[in-house]
């Protein structure tokens, strides 16, 4: 079985051109946001827009990836609505998307990140009562603070209060994850944050992996990413994450910094390199 690799896609002028971009890629998957870059706001598309862009995906391509929008903040405590995720959600299946990565966002107006936690899971519930369509896939992050998804115990947390956890599955950022901590680059290191992401998440619950490295160092909580072997993760490190034999079946995602055609061709050869040199050992 080929190892899916994806790449998180910038929107062109049309949903019709960014999926054409990502087939010339060679890509059967990929993510992006439905906020437009011009204007901050999420894309509205016409109706020919939508019905082109959905006969070419379903010839060309097996699955996609809805990255949300920052400001869908689920852990906040004092939000009584969540008009931004329902939004998105209703654009995503009109295109044919299936899953829905988010960040968990922060416990705005509490003292501590528990409240936030809480508030997420009632959130989730709330939201999943009535969404049989769209898969959500919780990411961690890089932030310290009242920030949900750092930690990775936070999502230890989360899951016992979920009414429907077969519709939560999660996305497992190494850049994320190494800025907030998790020291990945040796061996131990590595076999131990498998063992915590097995505890506290299950890694059958694991979804999709974001392969992403970073300049920052290791719990500085900056986040900023590098095209993967390009920064002090290191190549030898994100190859032995993705190719572990516990992870190497979980679709990967590489989200880097905005790159021309020819670029994105290369990092995505140079990725899948490593995969296929991974499943030859």
């Amino acid at each position: 079985m080929l190892r899916r690799i994806g790449l998180h896609m910038r929107l062109e002028d049309t949903l019709l051109a960014t999926a054409q971009r990502a087939h010339r890629l060679g890509l059967r998957f990929f993510q992006c946001f439905f906020v437009a870059q011009s204007t901050g706001r999420v894309i509205r598309p016409k109706d020919d827009d939508v019905e082109a862009f959905v006969r070419f995906k379903e010839e060309h391509f097996d699955e996609l990836v809805l990255h949300g929008s920052y400001w869908i903040n689920l852990a906040g405590v004092h939000q009584q609505t969540h008009r931004a995720f329902e939004r998105e959600a209703t654009l995503a299946k009109r295109l044919g998307f299936t899953r829905m990565v988010l960040h968990c966002g922060s416990a705005k107006g509490a003292l501590q990140r528990r409240d936030g936690i809480d508030a997420m899971a009632r959130s989730l519930n709330e939201l999943l009562a009535k969404e049989d369509e769209i898969t959500v896939l919780l990411e961690n992050t890089a932030h310290a603070g009242l920030s949900v998804g750092s930690d990775i115990r936070d999502f230890g947390a989360l899951r016992p209060q979920l009414e429907q956890p077969d519709k939560i599955k999660f996305c497992v950022d190494v850049a994320h994850a190494f800025l907030y901590g998790y020291d990945m680059r040796t061996r131990g290191g590595l076999e131990e944050f498998i063992v915590l992401l097995d505890h506290h998440i299950g890694l059958t619950n694991i979804g999709l992996l974001h392969l992403n490295d970073t300049k920052h160092g290791c719990g500085s909580r900056i986040d900023c990413h590098l095209l993967p072997g390009d920064g002090v993760i290191g190549e030898q490190a994100l190859k032995a994450f993705i190719t572990h034999p516990k992870l190497r079946h979980i679709p990967v995602v590489i989200e880097p910094p905005e790159l021309t055609e020819q670029q994105e061709l290369a990092v995505l050869t140079r990725v899948r390199g490593w995969c296929d040199e991974g499943v030859k050992h």
